[in-house]
C-alpha cells in the first residue's frame, strides 16, 4: 500500500502543476462546504447586505388600498399639542376620533405602563406643595381620573396594546385573549425566550380587545430584517404587535402553527428538531423562519400616502372630512416619529424610520400575501450548487491557465449572480450566492496563484538574478501603496494646540527682519522639540504660532496627558530663554516674551488634505476651531493656558482650575474652559488644595448672581494663586463683577459669559 502510494506521490510530482492546484480547490470547495453550514456572521452579513441591495433596487409595492395606516406623533404634532407623554385626555381624544371615524383597530406601538402624571389627584397634590397656591383642591382631586378617562375610551373601540418582553423575571404577564393551534411539535422550544414583560396599567389593559408585544432585536449591523410574530414568556407564547391587530381585526381567535414536522412542513419533513415554518391567522397565512420570525419584505416609506398626523386628528380646526376617510376601515398603528422621543430603527432602505413603521409593514403584506421566501429546500440548492461547482472549477481551472480560467470563473460567477437576482425579481425567492461566489473567487486566486509559484520555483535562479538586478529602492517604490498620495483623511479624537506670541506686532516693530527670524528661530526650536518629544505632530507654522496635534497619524491612548505635559514644559522652557536672553546683548530679545495657549480635546478629520496639485497632513474640524478660541481667550482671562472640558476630564490628576461657562464667537453651545495652572507636583501643594474648594464657592455665587459674595472671596484668590500663574484672571472677574453691579444678567442667566472677540 505504501509503496503504491508513493509511486502515486512519484507520478504525480510530475504533473504537479494539475495535482497540487485541483485538491487545493477540492479543500477550498471543501471548507466553504463546512463554512455554509457554520453561518459565520461577517459571511451571512455579506447575504444580508446582498438582499438589502435587492429590496432597495425591487422594493415591495406599496398598495394604497392595503387597510393598514399610520398615526404619526410626529415633531409637528408635538409642537402644536405640547411636549411628550401626552396627557391621556389628548390619547382618549386621538382614539375615540379614530373609532368614531370607522377605524377597524387601533395598535398602539406605544406601552402605557405609568400612570398619568397630569391626572388631577396629581395635579392637586403638586399644587398642595406650592406653598403659593390658593384654591379648593380637594374638588380638583376628585374629578376623573385621566387614565380612568383612556380606559372607557379603549372600552368603547378595538383597541391592541403594546408591552415591552424582558429578560428579567417580572410578576406581571399581559392578558392571555387568544389561543395556539399547532400542527406538529409545539414550537416553543425554537421560538425567542423571554421572562417577563412590561405592559399597560391594568386600568387600560382590562379595557383592550388584544396585546402584542413591540420586542425587535435588530441583525448586528443594526438594519431590522426579521421581525417577530410569535415569542415566549416562560412556557406561554405571545404574538407581536402586528400580527394581534390583524387577529383582533379579523375576529379570529386562533393562531395556527404549524412546525417542519406536521403537515405543512414538507420543506423539513423527518427532520430530528422540527422547526416553525408558516402560522395562520383566519384566512390569512403567512412563512416563517425557523423560530417564527417573518422576513420583512419592504416598501418605500411613502408617507404622504401611509400615514395621517396625530395633529390633524386632534385638532379642532381641521375638518373631519380631510382625514376620516383615511382610517375609515383600517388598521390603524399609533406611533411615533419625533426626533426626541428616539423610536426610530435602521431598515434596508434608511437608517433611521419610525419602529412604528415595521409593524405597518408586516401587516400589509400579509394581508397583500406578499412576502420573501426562503426555504429549507432553498438552502439546500444553494449547498449542492456549492458542491458541484466548486469540485467543477477545481478539475478545470488548473488545466485552463489563468486568462481562460479567468472567464470561465466570471461566467460561471455571472450566472450564479443572475440566479440569485431573478428568484428575488420574479418569485421574491432569497437566493443566497455569497458562499458560491467567494469559493468560486478564493478557488480561481488560489488556484492561479498557486500554479503561478510552481512555475516561478522552477525558475528560481533566473528569479534570483532578476531579485539582484533590481536595487531595494526600486522595489519598494514600485511596491507602496499608492493610495497614500490620494487626497482625503478619517475621524479621529485628536487633542489640539493652538500657541500665539502675545503682542508679536508690537514685538516686530522693534526689530529688524533678521533679528525677527532670529528671534522665531531661538523660541519656535526649542517648542517644537518640546512637542515633537512628547509625540506631536505638528500641523503648521503660522508666523509667531504653532499649531500641534496628537493621536495621528499614530495612536496614543495617553494624548491628553502628553499634550498637558508638553504645554507646562513649554512655559518652564519660555521662562527659561526669557531669563537667558535678558542678560546678554548680542541677540535682540523682547522684554519677557509671553504666549497665549489653548488647548481641546475632539473629533476632527485629519489626513492629507489641501487640493491634488497641494496637500499636507493637517486636520479640520469643529474641536480644532474650538481650540483655536480657546487660545484667543487667554487674553481677555490674563492667563498664559486655557483648556477645554473635554481636555480637563481626562486629567483629573493636574492643577486645573475652572474658568468660566463661556460662549465662544461661532459656537452656540457653552463651553466649560479651565486654566491648567500646573502639573501633579502642583495639585498635591498647599495652595492648590486650599484655593480649589474657595474658587468653587466663588464660582458658585457669581453663577447665583451673589456679587457681593463673590467679591468677598477674590483677595485670598488671588494671594493663593500668585505663585500660580493666574492672578490676572482675579482681576477679570473682579471687573465683570463690577459690571454686573450695575447691568445684571437676566434671572435665568446660568453663568454662561458670551465672548465678544475671538
Amino acid at each position: 500500500m505504501l509503496s503504491k502510494l508513493s509511486s502515486w506521490l512519484k507520478l504525480s510530482s510530475k504533473h504537479r502543476k494539475i495535482v497540487i492546484p485541483t485538491l487545493l480547490g477540492l479543500l477550498i470547495t471543501f471548507l466553504f462546504v463546512n463554512a455554509n453550514f457554520a453561518k459565520p456572521p461577517q459571511i451571512e452579513q455579506m447575504g444580508n447586505l446582498l438582499f438589502d441591495a435587492y429590496q432597495k433596487k425591487k422594493p415591495r409595492k406599496y398598495n394604497p388600498d392595503t387597510p393598514v395606516r399610520i398615526v404619526d406623533i410626529d415633531d409637528e404634532s408635538i409642537e402644536k399639542l405640547g411636549q411628550w407623554p401626552w396627557p391621556r385626555t389628548i390619547i382618549a381624544k386621538l382614539n375615540d376620533r379614530l373609532a368614531n371615524a370607522g377605524a377597524a383597530v387601533i395598535a398602539y406601538d406605544i406601552v402605557f405602563s405609568e400612570p398619568d402624571r397630569t391626572s388631577p389627584k396629581n395635579i392637586a397634590q403638586i399644587l398642595k406643595d406650592n406653598p403659593a397656591a390658593r384654591g379648593n383642591f380637594e374638588n380638583l382631586s376628585k374629578l376623573t381620573d385621566h387614565d380612568t378617562l383612556l380606559a372607557d375610551s379603549f372600552a368603547r373601540s378595538k383597541v391592541v396594546a403594546a408591552f415591552f418582553l424582558v429578560a428579567q423575571e417580572t410578576e406581571k404577564r399581559p392578558a392571555y385573549r387568544h389561543g395556539f393551534a399547532w400542527k406538529g411539535a409545539k414550537p416553543t422550544m425554537v421560538l425567542p425566550s423571554y421572562h417577563g414583560a412590561i405592559t399597560s396599567m391594568p386600568e387600560l389593559e382590562a379595557e383592550v380587545s388584544g396585546e402584542g408585544h413591540v420586542s425587535i432585536t435588530p441583525d448586528g449591523d443594526g438594519i431590522i430584517r426579521l421581525a417577530p410574530l410569535i415569542s415566549v414568556i416562560g412556557e406561554e407564547m405571545y404574538p407581536a404587535l402586528s400580527v394581534e391587530a390583524l387577529r383582533v381585526a379579523t375576529g379570529a381567535s386562533t393562531y395556527i402553527m404549524s412546525s417542519s414536522d406536521g403537515s405543512g412542513g414538507k420543506d423539513i419533513v423527518g427532520t430530528k428538531n422540527p422547526k416553525l415554518t408558516k402560522m395562520t391567522i383566519g384566512n390569512f397565512e403567512m412563512p416563517t423562519s425557523a423560530d417564527g420570525e417573518l422576513l420583512v419584505y419592504y416598501s418605500r416609506p411613502e408617507p404622504n400616502l401611509r400615514v395621517v398626523k396625530a395633529w390633524e386628528i386632534l385638532s379642532d380646526d381641521v375638518p373631519t372630512s380631510t382625514w376620516a376617510h383615511k382610517v375609515e376601515g383600517q388598521i390603524i398603528f399609533v406611533g411615533t416619529s419625533a426626533i426626541g422621543l428616539k423610536d426610530f430603527v435602521a431598515t434596508p432602505f434608511q437608517a433611521g424610520v419610525p419602529g412604528v413603521l415595521v409593524h405597518a409593514q408586516v401587516v400589509e403584506q400579509i394581508i397583500e400575501g406578499n412576502f420573501l421566501k426562503r426555504t429549507y429546500t432553498t438552502e439546500s440548492t444553494e449547498l449542492w450548487a456549492l458542491l458541484f461547482l466548486g469540485v467543477f472549477l477545481a478539475i478545470l481551472l488548473p488545466r485552463l491557465g489563468a486568462a481562460k480560467g479567468a472567464i470561465l470563473s466570471l461566467l460561471v460567477a455571472g450566472s450564479v449572480a443572475y440566479g440569485s437576482w431573478y428568484g428575488f425579481a420574479e418569485h421574491q425567492l432569497l437566493i443566497n450566492p455569497v458562499y458560491i461566489l467567494l469559493a468560486i473567487l478564493t478557488s480561481y486566486l488560489l488556484i492561479t496563484l498557486s500554479s503561478f509559484y510552481i512555475t516561478e520555483s522552477e525558475r528560481s535562479q533566473i528569479r534570483s538574478a532578476f531579485s539582484m538586478y533590481l536595487s531595494p529602492t526600486m522595489v519598494k517604490k514600485v511596491s507602496e501603496d499608492p493610495s497614500l498620495l490620494k487626497l482625503g483623511g478619517e475621524e479621529r479624537i485628536l487633542t489640539i494646540l493652538f500657541l500665539d506670541i502675545r503682542s508679536f506686532s508690537k514685538i516686530s516693530e522693534g526689530l529688524e527682519p533678521e533679528e525677527i527670524t532670529t528671534f522665531l528661530n531661538i523660541f519656535l526650536s526649542p517648542m517644537t522639540t518640546i512637542l515633537q518629544d512628547n509625540g506631536a505632530t505638528i500641523d503648521k507654522y503660522m508666523g509667531d504660532a504653532i499649531v500641534a496635534f496628537w493621536n495621528a497619524p499614530l495612536d496614543d491612548p495617553d494624548h491628553e496627558r502628553n499634550g498637558a505635559r508638553a504645554v507646562r514644559k513649554m512655559m518652564k522652557t519660555l521662562g527659561e530663554l526669557n531669563e537667558k536672553y535678558a542678560k546678554q546683548d548680542e541677540i535682540k530679545w523682547p522684554d519677557n516674551v509671553k504666549v497665549g495657549i489653548g488647548l481641546n480635546t475632539g473629533i476632527c478629520c485629519v489626513g492629507n488634505l489641501g487640493s491634488e496639485q497641494r496637500f499636507s497632513y493637517s486636520m479640520i474640524g469643529d474641536a480644532a476651531n474650538l481650540a483655536s478660541r480657546i487660545e484667543g481667550l487667554t487674553k481677555q482671562y490674563k492667563v498664559s493656558v486655557l483648556i477645554g472640558n473635554a481636555t480637563a476630564e481626562k486629567l483629573p490628576e493636574l492643577a486645573i482650575i475652572e474658568a468660566d461657562l463661556i460662549q465662544v464667537i461661532g459656537r452656540q453651545t457653552p463651553e466649560r474652559i479651565h486654566i491648567l495652572a500646573g502639573e501633579e507636583k502642583m495639585a498635591k501643594t498647599d495652595a492648590y488644595k486650599t484655593l480649589m474648594p474657595i474658587h468653587t464657592r466663588f464660582l458658585e455665587a457669581y453663577r447665583k448672581q451673589n456679587w457681593k459674595k463673590a467679591e468677598g472671596f477674590i483677595p485670598e484668590l488671588q494671594e493663593l494663586a500668585k505663585d500660580m500663574d493666574f492672578t490676572g484672571y482675579y482681576d477679570v472677574m473682579l471687573t465683570r463683577i463690577n459690571a454686573y453691579k450695575t447691568d445684571p444678567p437676566a434671572a435665568n442667566w446660568g453663568g454662561v459669559y458670551a465672548a465678544k472677540s475671538k
